[in-house]
């Protein structure tokens, strides 16, 4: 579930939000996949944290962020002929160090590119591609 639509259930503070998913994590939730459009946007106005960020602060359970990962536009504009383009993990990388998450999920970069962790493993991110809408349609 996309953040936007958590707010539209839950609220736009982080006491509706808590309230929303510590009863999950009470009954026996583990960890909690946090989809936003894009993983650096703050959930709430006043706090750097994001989706996953708030779900961790508020239930103590292992959270995962997901959200434009790897790439600089959002997943909607490639609909309309917009390519996103590899963009760096510099942020993720510190939003992760400091314990915002623990995991962190990789969509659209993937689809573009399976060998796409490999080559950010290793270095090689001037080989990483454009993501463009027809990789929906590839099958690996």
């Amino acid at each position: 579930m996309e953040a936007a639509g958590l707010r539209r259930q839950a609220g736009d503070t982080p006491e509706a939000l808590a309230a929303w998913l510590v009863p999950l994590a009470e009954a026996g939730a583990d960890v909690f996949h946090c989809s936003q459009r894009r993983f650096w946007e703050p959930e709430f106005e006043g706090s750097d944290l994001n989706f996953a960020g708030w779900a961790k602060k508020v239930t103590g359970k292992p959270t995962i962020t997901v959200g434009s990962v790897g790439l600089s536009g959002e997943f909607i504009a490639s609909y309309a002929g917009e390519a996103s383009k590899p963009a760096s993990l510099d942020r993720l990388l510190r939003m992760l160090e400091r314990g915002d998450f623990d995991l962190v999920a990789v969509g659209r970069a993937l689809l573009q590119d399976p060998e796409w962790a490999v080559k950010v493993h290793q270095g090689r991110t001037d080989e990483l591609a454009d993501y463009e809408a027809k990789a929906l349609a590839t099958l690996y």
